[in-house]
């Protein structure tokens, strides 16, 4: 009786070992490509957020849309922003879209806002900042006056 393995078995053993490595290569490939496609989507979604919160910052913002080239020097993201009138008359929807130039991965971003913070506020501050209490005591607003008599 012989010992040791037979040309035949060595080609089969080569060619299972073969099929197996190159379904290895292909999976470790797919999970490159799907992680260079998951850092650009995030960051296009850095971009939109960048470019949201730099809207939402906005003391008064009006309807209507806007588009940029990046949103500074070192991306390479573009961006559109869209303002547009809820159905609650109080509150603007705010779009953001970054799209990334050469391979075109996007992301969008939607907030609500009211139009004007700083009416808001102020009608808020007016409202208490002047008031006058009956017994003399005057109002504790941010004006912090009152001209109650005794």
């Amino acid at each position: 009786m012989r010992r040791g393995f037979t040309l035949l078995e060595v080609l089969v053993a080569a060619i299972i070992l073969t099929i197996g490595l190159l379904s290895t290569l292909e999976v470790i490939a797919a999970c490159a490509g799907m992680s260079h496609k998951i850092d650009q989507r995030s960051g296009a979604m850095m971009a939109a957020r960048s470019k949201l919160e730099e809207i939402l910052k906005e003391p008064v913002l009006q309807v209507g849309t806007d588009q940029g080239k990046g949103v500074d020097t070192t991306t390479d993201y573009d961006w559109e922003a869209d303002i547009q009138q809820s159905s609650n008359a109080g509150l603007l929807v705010i779009t953001v879209r970054a799209e990334h130039r050469v391979t075109h991965v996007d992301a969008t971003l939607t907030a609500l806002r009211r139009p004007d913070l700083q009416n808001t506020d102020a009608t808020a501050t007016g409202s208490t900042g002047t008031t006058t209490g009956t017994s003399g005591t005057t109002g504790t607003g941010a004006a912090g006056t009152g001209g109650g008599a005794l």
